[in-house]
C-alpha cells in the first residue's frame, strides 16, 4: 500500500461529520482558541446538491458541518464572526466585550 493511501485513509479516519450545529459551533471556537495559528476554517457550497460544508481543522483534528437548510446561513454569518474575531484579535478575546462594543458603535 502507497504512502499517500495510507496518508489519505487516515485522513478520512481523523474527519467527523458533526450532525448539530451547536456541537461544531463549540467545537470549531475551542480549536482555533487552543491552535490558533494552525487551525484552518473553509466553507464550501454545492450549487448542484444545495448543500453547505463547512469545516475546521489543525491537521490533527477535523471538524465537518454539513447542511442543506436555508436557516443555517445566519448562523454561519455569527460563526463567521467569532471565528474571525478569535484569528485577528487572540486566542483570549472577550466575545461579549466586543459584541457591546459592536453595538454602541452602531448608535
Amino acid at each position: 500500500e502507497s504512502a499517500r493511501a495510507v496518508r489519505e485513509r487516515e485522513r478520512e479516519r481523523a474527519m467527523v461529520v458533526v450532525q448539530a450545529w451547536d456541537d461544531f459551533y463549540a467545537k470549531a471556537e475551542e480549536l482555533l482558541r487552543s491552535k490558533p495559528l494552525d487551525c484552518r476554517y473553509t466553507v464550501k457550497y454545492k450549487h448542484n446538491e444545495g448543500k453547505m460544508v463547512l469545516k475546521v481543522t489543525d491537521d490533527s483534528q477535523c471538524w465537518t458541518y454539513k447542511t442543506n437548510q436555508a436557516s443555517d446561513l445566519k448562523k454561519m454569518e455569527k460563526l463567521n464572526h467569532v471565528l474571525t474575531a478569535i484569528m485577528t484579535r487572540g486566542p483570549n478575546v472577550d466575545l461579549d466585550a466586543l459584541d457591546n462594543e459592536q453595538k454602541g458603535s452602531k448608535k
